[in-house]
């Protein structure tokens, strides 16, 4: 059964990645409230890399890398991996989830910005109104006397950081012609981002890693597990699978429901408040992105945890 060009099966899958993604930032949260952001994202990026492998070649997909397209997989890995995943992790750590899940998915109004300036697009008028609305959104939520950046400075600063890394990352996938299938180009990219945080976090956090084990609450490990198995694996997975029937409004309103998710799960899982303030940043947030990603989104463009 075919509806709009996705099947029934498709529509479940589509739904299922958009919880996943969603409800993710209150048990990111919950996970590194009790465990050091490097070692955190060491374990999951590098785990999550050998599954996507493994399955990958259980697939018998060529998960081997084109030698010319070397310096472009590390630089994609750096902002889409290693720079994304330890700047959210402390930003998530000293934010409220759902705040951090409103900055975090500004990062199409940054990929715009980067693609204006290396990729060579032009702006349409409708992208500028975009990005003009996401700037409004970011300082209603940011700025003044209760703004999060007032209350949390640096959770907001890593946050920005992270967000603009994603979208520089972002840039750099659209302006390289991959000849490699989407599995190895994830894959290769959370090992190539994920090693160099593992072996940061042992440097940095070995003398911890007793303590956490003894101490580490039941609610944060199986937190950590489930962001493993949910939103990574099985939603990546899921994408994979839905990702060339997808419509562009079905992809664009799917990215726009996930910080809206976030803001809420985030109340219902973690009691966080919702503020006039998150509610106004929110709606201007999504409608920019409704602006800048309708006329052109790239369904192969994949969200990152």
């Amino acid at each position: 059964m075919k509806s709009h060009g996705l099947s029934t099966s498709g529509y479940f899958f589509l739904i299922a990645v958009i919880i996943g993604w969603g409800t993710s930032w209150p048990f990111l949260k919950i996970g590194l409230n009790e465990i050091p952001p490097w070692t955190y994202r060491g374990l999951i990026s590098p785990t999550a890399a050998i599954f996507i492998f493994s399955a990958g070649l259980f697939m018998k997909k060529n998960m081997a890398v084109p030698p010319g397209q070397w310096k472009q997989l590390i630089l994609a890995a750096v902002f889409n991996v290693m720079i994304w995943h330890i700047f959210s992790a402390w930003g998530i750590r000293l934010l409220g989830s759902g705040q951090a899940s409103i900055i975090a998915y500004t990062m199409p109004l940054w990929a715009v910005v980067f693609s204006m300036m290396f990729v060579g697009e032009r702006p349409t008028p409708q992208r500028l109104l975009g990005l003009f609305l996401g700037l409004i959104g970011l300082a209603t939520l940011t700025i003044g006397e209760f703004g999060i950046f007032t209350v949390a400075p640096l959770g907001t600063t890593f946050m920005m950081i992270a967000a603009i890394s994603w979208g520089a990352g972002t840039a750099v996938q659209k302006r390289v012609n991959w000849q490699m299938s989407a599995i190895a180009l994830a894959g290769w990219q959370l090992l190539i981002g994920g090693v160099p945080i593992t072996v940061i976090a042992f440097f940095l956090e070995r003398d911890q890693w007793l303590t956490i084990a003894q101490t580490t609450s039941q609610a944060a490990i199986w937190s950590t597990i489930l962001v493993l198995v949910y939103p990574i694996i099985f939603c990546w997975f899921a994408w994979f699978r839905i990702v060339k029937e997808v419509p562009v409004s079905v992809s664009t309103v799917s990215i726009m429901l996930v910080p809206v998710i976030g803001v809420y799960s985030g109340n219902i899982i973690l009691d966080e408040p919702i503020s006039w303030r998150e509610i106004g940043g929110l709606l201007l947030v999504c409608s920019a992105l409704a602006l800048v990603l309708l006329p052109t989104y790239r369904k192969k463009n994949l969200p990152n945890y």
